[in-house]
């Protein structure tokens, strides 16, 4: 299949536009563009971490049941 000089430009530019809309958004919360932070977003972040730490805590207590449990069927 051949490709035109004409679509080949096209494909071209759209790669380029999607790379720069790519970079842009690494770039968001840099010094030329810092992130808006509202008490809702950090509301909305503190809520998450408090859920993931939960999770983490409810998981290692498992582990720890479990394994206890393990000892105790050996003896």
């Amino acid at each position: 299949m051949k490709i035109s000089s004409k679509e080949l430009r096209r494909i071209i530019m759209e790669e380029v536009a999607a790379h720069q809309a790519e970079k842009q958004q690494l770039q968001e919360g840099t010094a030329e563009r810092p992130l808006k932070v509202t008490a809702e977003y950090l509301n909305k972040i503190i809520k998450e971490e408090y859920e993931a730490h939960g999770r983490r805590q409810r998981l290692a207590e498992a582990k720890r049941l479990r394994e206890r449990a393990e000892e105790l069927e050996n003896l």
